[in-house]
């Protein structure tokens, strides 16, 4: 009876074990995916010490476009559209501000960490404190924008996505925020990369965007 008891205890320890040793493994995965994108971090020098990320949500390189998303959505839509979008996505309850909010934020969702959608008021600031020069970066078009200290960014012409169409390739990079544009549902304000600079403007939840990855 002993020799049972005894098998049994050893049996659930090594089941605690086996499972501990998985969560831990998984734990220091997710880690080493946070470490590993921080080197994506520049400082440009901004007031509030806000890095941005060197490339776009998705992208292996400053130049490649990255994912495409809906604004509030963690996942690209297979066709972005007001159907899709409110079906997919729980529109009536995207806050206001849903910057780090893992439950809207595909940033803050798949790279972790401090990593997050930028602010229109970090958008803004970006704005207000870099010159930008309208380039071409290993053959593609794109606003690179430098910062005070002389470190700068480049945001790639990736364009717009309407239901399955991409259009403005090459004349205008688009990226969200995760500001509300103030008093319309599902709808967010997003930033234009274009030849005449950085700017911003609402638009409609479930246009393609591209986002770009911001922290502290």
């Amino acid at each position: 009876m002993n020799r049972n008891y005894l098998f049994i205890g050893l049996a659930l320890a090594g089941l605690t074990l086996a499972s501990c040793s998985k969560d831990d493994s998984e734990q220091i995965k997710d880690e080493g995916k946070k470490v590993e994108y921080d080197s994506h971090a520049v400082d440009l020098g901004l007031p509030s010490g806000l890095k941005w990320s060197d490339q776009n949500l998705g992208a292996n390189t400053p130049e490649e476009y990255g994912g495409y998303y809906a604004w509030g959505s963690l996942e690209p839509l297979s066709s972005f559209d007001s159907e899709n979008y409110r079906r997919d996505v729980d529109v009536k309850n995207i806050p206001a501000n849903y910057s780090g909010n893992v439950n809207f934020d595909p940033v803050a969702k798949n790279i972790g960490g401090e990593w997050r959608t930028p602010t229109y008021g970090e958008v803004r600031e970006l704005m207000n404190n870099t010159t930008y020069e309208w380039t071409t970066s290993n053959g593609v078009k794109g606003l690179k924008l430098i910062g005070p200290n002389g470190n700068s960014i480049f945001i790639p012409a990736g364009g717009q996505i309407s239901g399955t169409t991409l259009s403005k390739e090459g004349f205008q990079g688009t990226i969200w925020t995760a500001s509300q544009d103030p008093g319309y549902e599902g709808a967010g304000i997003v930033a234009i990369a274009n030849a005449a600079g950085l700017g911003g403007t609402g638009g409609y939840g479930y246009m393609g965007y591209n986002l770009r990855p911001v922290r502290k």
